[in-house]
């Protein structure tokens, strides 16, 4: 049994963080639409019922999962940009931020990133997950702009430039790993050069973000 799975099926383990961590497993490897409660307890070594027993529904779970986590970047954005005011100093922040969160908690941001169409059209849940995710997102946009208005960034296309460098970012999801060539803190360093080059932005040396700052996401299943 491998470590995961032995956490998993961990009866002295809290048991609601054990159904999110195995919710996002399975999420993210096999979609949202495709996983059953069934597969959850079956995970998890329980019943039905005793999955029942921590969470509503399984919408409920995916609702609490990607709540918690926009608001966990929210609020981890706001205190890597206390005090800082410079647009190409935000930007670097946002994209190193970003970049970190992703690679460190590749799964739970597959299911931040991809499962939000499955919450059931104008619920209360998709609501809120949205307006969290356009507060994040304003941070990008008033960055960018903020620069084109100094003179310190050149871009045609604010929109398409900002979206350009947020995949860039959350790319990071899908191939970055531990014991890879470059460490995370390089990573970010290149993706913030490459993103203030796309800029146009003077070359200087710009800060990358503090990764003890980046979000707590607690429920990322831990690599085997």
């Amino acid at each position: 049994m491998t470590p995961l799975a032995t956490y998993l099926t961990d009866r002295d383990a809290d048991a609601g963080l054990r159904i999110r961590t195995a919710a996002v497993l399975l999420f993210a490897r096999q979609g949202y639409a495709a996983t059953t409660i069934r597969d959850l307890a079956r995970t998890v070594g329980m019943t039905n019922a005793g999955i029942y027993h921590h969470v509503p529904s399984k919408e409920a779970l995916l609702a609490d999962l990607l709540i918690s986590g926009h608001q966990g970047l929210v609020e981890a954005t706001a205190t890597v940009l206390d005090g800082v005011s410079g647009a190409a100093e935000r930007l670097a922040l946002l994209i190193s931020s970003l970049t970190a969160t992703h690679a460190l908690n590749p799964l739970t941001t597959r299911v931040m990133d991809g499962e939000l169409r499955a919450l059931t059209p104008g619920s209360a849940a998709l609501a809120e997950v949205i307006a969290l995710r356009d507060a994040y997102e304003d941070r990008w946009r008033q960055a960018v702009a903020d620069g084109v208005r100094e003179g310190v960034f050149h871009v045609a296309d604010q929109k398409l430039t900002r979206l350009a460098l947020m995949t860039m970012c959350t790319g990071t999801s899908e191939w970055y790993r531990p014991d890879g060539d470059s460490t995370l803190e390089q990573v970010c360093a290149e993706f913030v050069a490459i993103g203030l080059a796309a800029v146009r932005a003077p070359a200087r040396p710009l800060p990358i973000a503090d990764l003890s700052l980046l979000p707590d996401l607690p429920w990322e299943p831990p690599r085997d």
